[in-house]
């Protein structure tokens, strides 16, 4: 069994990328799931809440991603057993060597946020580089195997490579409105998603100017 998870909380991403995001695994990632999850719960404070996907998410295969990627080419290789995150070589060497835009794990990890919860708000203050500098610096993971830069193919961030490439998928990595503007990664976008940003702008427009 394969669980699909994504994190929605607060009020940064709106409801579309989630269906954006299905969008794109239905269509190009080639994963047989069974389901497909949205956590909402805006327990802690941003990139935090993702580590409720460990309490959650217990059994099974498992595989997480963020709202802000373009999922391009076949995924199946990203489903691991052990807990796996993404190398993230774009970055410079004193941030933390991890990206979790994309995690994957099978059965219990749940260990990783009894650890956290235990004292919240000291680690969301001392990891003020956000939940990857938690997970690098108190738990064990492997890297995804693809993931390397020196192996072409797979996963990149457009941090770094903005152009097309034989990359399978596209991490925005907080460039995310970005996705909203035409591109070449529009046609992997769910249809109306472009056209919802640029309705959301016209209707803008249109508002009477407010009074003085």
């Amino acid at each position: 069994m394969l669980n699909v998870i994504c994190v929605c909380t607060g009020n940064k991403y709106h409801p579309i990328y989630i269906d954006n995001l299905k969008y794109m695994i239905d269509n190009f990632s080639n994963l047989k799931y069974d389901t497909f999850n949205v956590v909402l719960e805006d327990r802690h404070d941003g990139v935090f809440n993702k580590l409720q996907i460990f309490e959650r998410f217990k059994k099974d295969y498992n595989i997480y991603f963020d709202l802000d990627v373009i999922i391009k080419g076949d995924c199946n290789n990203l489903i691991t057993k052990e807990l796996s995150v993404i190398y993230a070589w774009w970055r410079p060497a004193y941030h933390t060597p991890i990206n979790s835009s994309i995690i994957s794990w099978y059965g219990d990890n749940s260990f990783i946020y009894k650890h956290f919860i235990k004292e919240p708000d000291y680690y969301m203050t001392k990891y003020h580089k956000g939940m990857d500098q938690y997970l690098s610096e108190n738990h064990e993971y492997n890297f995804f195997e693809c993931s390397s830069r020196m192996e072409f193919g797979n996963i990149c961030s457009y941090q770094t490579i903005t152009d097309e490439l034989d990359f399978n998928v596209y991490l925005f990595n907080q460039r995310y409105k970005i996705m909203q503007n035409p591109g070449w990664y529009s046609r992997y976008l769910l249809p109306q998603f472009q056209s919802h940003w640029q309705y959301c702008q016209d209707e803008y427009q249109l508002l009477p100017s407010p009074p003085v």
